[in-house]
């Protein structure tokens, strides 16, 4: 595995921050907010004008999920976990909309507004279906108030209550949520809780969600 010798770190700090702009569109001012690194600094390492320290890298290297021994080698090009749900992709989705020059590539266009809203939409669905299936939030009864509070947290994405609504009917159509309607006197609109059915059929749900992710990796 090569190691850095006679490049000077100066110079390979430029090198890498321009390959990590490089393969996740981000501009300087977008790496500077996801990193929460100064962009004043971050533009002084590119034009390797100051040492960087082991911190700054550290840092650099934790927002983007990259090993600081993957990050000095010079045999090894930078792998950045771009998916929905890791934190770079959890970054975009929440921002990309927003045209806050983060991003290269921003919405520029009517006809870009539309597949962005998409894809944030599908991002939606996989965050709730991941909240029903890969924990046990719903062991408990919840209301939507405190759903759309658990999500946003857990995802960093907001919901309107019609919509995270109409995403969870489905679970409930499907047996895997109860939806139960809660006393009156506990609100002034009617109000419902959320939680999940059988241990039989969450074992039946986990596995058609297998199903399902491993069919996504055999058509990429």
């Amino acid at each position: 595995m090569g190691k850095i010798t006679n490049m000077a770190l100066a110079e390979w700090m430029s090198i890498r921050i321009l390959e990590i702009l490089d393969k996740t569109s981000m501009t300087l001012a977008g790496l500077a907010n996801f990193s929460e690194i100064p962009e004043s600094r971050l533009q002084s390492y590119c034009n390797k004008n100051s040492t960087i320290s082991v911190e700054a890298v550290a840092q650099l290297c934790d927002s983007l999920s990259i090993p600081m021994a993957h990050f000095f080698d010079e045999s090894m090009p930078l792998r950045i976990a771009t998916g929905a749900h890791s934190n770079f992709g959890r970054f975009r989705t929440k921002f990309f909309p927003l045209g806050k020059k983060l991003f290269t590539d921003e919405v520029t266009d009517k006809n870009q507004l539309q597949t962005t809203r998409k894809l944030d939409h599908r991002y939606q669905r996989e965050s709730v279906m991941r909240l029903i299936f890969d924990s046990d939030y719903f062991q408990d009864p919840r209301t939507i108030e405190q759903i759309i509070t658990a999500v946003e947290k857990a995802y960093q994405i907001t919901f309107k209550t019609e919509r995270i609504t109409s995403l969870l009917r489905k679970y409930v159509a499907e047996g895997y949520l109860e939806r139960k309607v809660l006393p009156r006197g506990f609100s002034r609109s009617r109000q419902y809780t959320y939680c999940r059915t059988s241990n039989k059929r969450q074992i039946a749900a986990k596995e058609e969600i297998a199903v399902i992710e491993r069919t996504h990796v055999l058509i990429r």
